[in-house]
């Protein structure tokens, strides 16, 4: 539900960022350095902190702008504190730390506030302070040319004489109107983006590649801290980040996560997963939740193996079709990522709580792209650097289904970044005829 608000997705994210750096961008038709300018004024424009010198740290990294740092959790201060200590022996395992990189404000501004440690992330930020997209639509709306049409959906496109001509349907009359433009920038998500364009060009039952990220959780635990108070003041969301090492022959394929304080979290998440009655498990959670880290890691989309086509309904109506799947060298990579897990965190006195290393399945990734894959070189059903989509001049595709693949890092920064970069690119050219 929260998805389809105002802001989308940002709503219910956990507010974490990355950069992308040249290995992560070898399959795409760009450089880090192409991205550079579009970072800073991303950054500069959503406010974010963790950016600086540490073990995750690129070069770009120490010329963003970055807020003071956040508070972190007594558990996150105590492992990046004994990383400092142990960092060879951590290593030796490939395994690196930093701090989460997160676009939380920790000072007020442009009407926000800052992040107060309420520790109701997960719950929706009384203060504004972690980024959502519905801010940037607040400023957009305040732009007198500015046609915005909530509750309005996009059902299809069409091909018009040059033009684009776009039907949308109100989604609780169920009134239909129609709008068209020369130039349409197509950012629905990915697999919405993806019937559009399919549909448009009436290409059914032709397979595409999806590329998703698969994901697992797991808990740690740090037995000094078992029974301990628990404190309700702290930031709920991601506390340490982290690179596990993958083939040294790829650029691309390291594993990436972030640590959560188990302050925060619904209980049921974990409670559910015990092999205990629920009293038991209740009670035994109490007793461990103040010594808890609970992760997140995600893979690069290599190891992914989904596909999508286009067909019909018993009505007619155009529907997408997922087929999920992986590819035969994920059960080895999560056994060798479970291994690093468990060997360099507990060289930090974090142990990898038995049975909490949970990978999920096929259709419960997080992130999904590729169908409409950028290239240098486009072809039929892909875009060109600007997000362009061959033999449609004009139709701008800058979701991810424009990324030809996913790598481990968060997504976010960089799908803005290259929107922004996009846009400019559509700017200019509006300028000049």
């Amino acid at each position: 539900v929260g998805s389809l608000a105002r802001g989308g997705q940002s709503n219910i994210w956990g507010a974490g960022i990355a950069l992308y750096g040249d290995g992560d961008l070898s399959q795409f038709p760009l450089s880090a350095a192409d991205l550079e300018s579009s970072y800073r004024t991303v950054v500069e424009r959503i406010g974010v902190t963790g950016f600086g010198d540490d073990d995750l740290t690129t070069p770009l990294d120490r010329q963003l702008p970055s807020l003071p740092p956040m508070r972190l959790s007594e558990n996150g201060r105590r492992l990046l504190h004994r990383y400092e200590t142990r960092r060879a022996r951590v290593r030796s395992c490939g395994l690196r730390l930093g701090k989460p990189r997160i676009a939380v404000l920790t000072e007020p501004r442009d009407g926000r506030g800052s992040c107060t440690g309420c520790d109701m992330c997960v719950w929706g930020c009384s203060q504004d302070a972690i980024y959502s997209a519905s801010q940037d639509v607040e400023r957009l709306q305040r732009q007198p040319s500015l046609d915005y049409r909530p509750g309005w959906m996009a059902e299809r496109i069409e091909s018009i004489d040059g033009r684009y001509q776009v039907t949308l349907r109100e989604s609780e009359s169920n009134e239909t109107t129609t709008l068209s433009a020369r130039r349409l920038i197509l950012a629905a998500s990915t697999l919405v983006s993806t019937r559009l364009v399919l549909q448009m060009q009436e290409r059914f039952d032709e397979t595409l590649r999806l590329v998703a990220t698969p994901t697992t959780g797991f808990a740690l635990c740090l037995p000094e801290r078992i029974g301990a108070a628990l404190s309700t003041h702290e930031f709920s969301m991601g506390q340490v980040s982290f690179l596990a090492d993958g083939d040294p022959d790829r650029a691309d394929d390291h594993a990436y996560g972030t640590l959560f304080p188990a302050s925060g979290l619904p209980g049921a998440l974990i409670v559910d997963r015990m092999p205990l009655s629920r009293p038991g498990a209740i009670q035994l959670f109490r007793a461990l939740q103040p010594a808890l880290l609970v992760g997140n890691c995600f893979l690069p989309g290599r190891f992914s193996n989904n596909s999508l086509r286009l067909d019909r309904d018993a009505d007619g109506a155009a529907r997408i079709v997922v087929q999920g799947g992986t590819d035969s060298a994920l059960p080895e990579r999560w056994a060798q990522l479970k291994r690093q897990l468990r060997r360099g965190f507990g060289k930090l006195g974090a142990f990898l709580v038995p049975s909490s290393f949970s990978p999920l399945g096929p259709g419960e990734d997080l992130r999904y792209c590729g169908t409409l894959p950028m290239s240098a070189d486009p072809g039929p059903g892909e875009v060109d650097r600007y997000g362009e989509l061959h033999d449609s001049p004009g139709l701008h595709v800058v979701d991810l289904a424009s990324f030809p693949t996913m790598p481990a890092k968060h997504h976010t920064l960089t799908l803005m970044a290259n929107a922004d970069r996009v846009g400019r690119e559509i700017a200019r050219r509006w300028r000049n005829g």
